[in-house]
């Protein structure tokens, strides 16, 4: 080799890389491991809590920059486990989300809580709602707040499924939903008018049932149950004849 040549040399484990800068190199050799109170990164945040091999793992408490904090477990370096994410709301701390997490998202049983009272009591998957859950809407009504309220199914993040909506006026639906909206074998109590339709239902839109009048509605056993799921398919269960009525245009008024 010529003695002239250039010579790489890359650098030990222990030694800085070319182009990495300081801080990246003093955080790498730094072999953090179990508890360490205080931590800081080069984006401004600060954690403490535990470590395994130079990562987050085990319980500890994460201080965003934004002012937001995430406190709980982590696994590799990832938000793991149980644990609950604060936002700075103003001068105080609010959380969103207290419940399981997984590779950063929520994930597993929780508590997603929104502004004004809105919750979702169920279940996620991979940072969505899916699965059984229940959510409270806030709406606003005549320059009133009012809640309405859904106990069901549900699929990457919608209504999706067999549920039960039930509005602030005494209105309940129960039946099937497909994304947010009802669709399928479904019921609809209208409490103001003593009545209920009962049948098919295409686009949020009733297409085939029936009408019944002066329906107790303080009265539970008036009340059909939700549909078996075993129901989903429900053409083949009611036959042709009925099948067809998913073609019929929907009705404006029951």
């Amino acid at each position: 080799m010529d003695s002239a040549s250039p010579q790489l040399i890359w650098p030990g484990a222990n030694q800085q890389f070319p182009g990495e800068k300081l801080s990246e190199f003093k955080d790498r050799i730094s072999k953090k491991e179990g508890y360490r109170p205080c931590v800081f990164f080069v984006t401004g945040d600060l954690y403490k809590g535990e470590w395994s091999n130079n990562k987050r793992d085990g319980r500890g408490i994460h201080f965003y920059k934004s002012g937001n904090r995430y406190e709980g477990e982590f696994k590799n370096g990832k938000r793991e486990g149980l644990g609950t994410f604060w936002v700075i709301d103003g001068n105080r701390y609010r959380p969103t989300y207290r419940g399981h997490w997984k590779n950063n998202l929520w994930h597993g049983p929780g508590l997603l809580f929104g502004l004004c009272g809105e919750r979702y009591d169920g279940y996620f998957e991979k940072g969505k709602r899916s699965g059984l859950g229940k959510q409270i809407y806030r709406h606003w009504e005549s320059e009133k707040e009012v809640y309405h309220v859904y106990y069901g199914e549900w699929a990457n993040d919608k209504r999706n499924g067999v549920g039960t909506l039930t509005l602030v006026n005494g209105n309940v639906y129960q039946g099937h939903w497909i994304d947010d909206l009802k669709h399928g074998l479904g019921v609809f109590y209208y409490k103001d008018k003593e009545s209920k339709y009962e049948g098919l239902w295409k686009d949020d839109v009733p297409v085939c049932g029936t009408y019944s009048r002066n329906v107790r509605f303080d009265d539970d056993e008036d009340k059909l149950p939700l549909p078996m799921l075993e129901m989903a398919n429900f053409q083949k269960l009611v036959g042709d004849l009925i099948s067809d009525a998913w073609n019929a245009p929907p009705q404006s008024t029951l």
